[in-house]
């Protein structure tokens, strides 16, 4: 269906037919057209089929969706085809421009860490491609030196600010905690998380790093905030990853579990 709607604005609004673009044009482009924005590209190439890529630096995704559309759309109108690719890491950006109205549209945009649906599935919003919504299944053990120990079942929650980079969830823990010489004391933690993943390209491996701020409640006393540092890694697997991590605050924990992306389940 993404590929129908892409060609009915190729042929039927009027964009130019793709062609082979020759190699003198690109260098006249790199002379004349890519240096006005090295702010945002570093480098520009061509498909197998001629279409022009740029390759983006990170100030470029931190413009806003209008201002981007107006760099584009300038550089469109100096390229003059109808298909413009913007690659940053893992993430992809495809531009189309209409030659009789120079008029510039995102196409699609997409994150190569995230799972595709398979064909013939039902194709996920555009919101729910930029914030995809996850669940958190896992569990988690503290010790310190005194032998105080606590276990607990975990959940989380959340969705991704950014593509697969930063994400923000509710969080709530169930378990209990004591020492180990003595009955343990049952609990019940609420909190927020937020982390920031660095996807390894081609390994399914992404290390992160976050913050954690947990409303802890322990038997009858007063419940008390409780900050940690967060850092992990995720290891992408079927319809989600597995999560390992450490917190690391008053108390040192470990925990580990599965994270789930239900807006992937009919993924590949």
């Amino acid at each position: 269906m993404k590929k129908l709607l892409i060609l009915l604005f190729v042929f039927l609004f009027g964009l130019q037919p793709a062609y082979s673009q020759s190699p003198d044009k690109l260098t006249l482009f790199k002379q004349k057209v890519l240096p006005r924005f090295s702010t945002y590209f570093s480098l520009a190439e061509l498909t197998e089929k001629g279409q022009l890529t740029l390759q983006a630096s990170e100030p470029y995704f931190t413009l806003a969706s209008e201002n981007k559309k107006a760099v584009i759309s300038d550089i469109a109108n100096s390229w003059k085809d109808s298909l413009v690719i913007v690659r940053f890491d893992t993430r992809r950006e495809l531009w189309g421009w209409n030659a009789r109205t120079s008029e510039t549209k995102l196409l699609d945009e997409f994150d190569l860490a995230i799972p595709l649906p398979a064909a013939g599935a039902v194709s996920s919003t555009p919101k729910m491609t930029m914030h995809p919504w996850f669940f958190y299944l896992g569990g988690q053990f503290a010790g310190d030196s005194q032998k105080n120990i606590g276990i607990s079942l975990n959940t989380r929650l959340g969705f991704f600010l950014l593509l697969n980079r930063w994400d923000f969830a509710t969080t709530l823990s169930i378990g209990s905690s004591g020492n180990i010489e003595v009955a343990g004391t049952p609990y019940a933690n609420i909190g927020l998380m937020s982390r920031v993943h660095f996807p390894i390209k081609k390994t399914g491996f992404s290390p992160n790093i976050g913050v954690d701020m947990t409303l802890a409640s322990v038997g009858e006393a007063e419940p008390t905030y409780v900050p940690s540092l967060v850092v992990g890694f995720s290891w992408f697997v079927g319809i989600g990853r597995i999560d390992v991590g450490v917190k690391i605050g008053d108390l040192t924990s470990g925990m580990g579990g599965y994270t789930m992306f239900p807006g992937m389940k009919n993924a590949k």
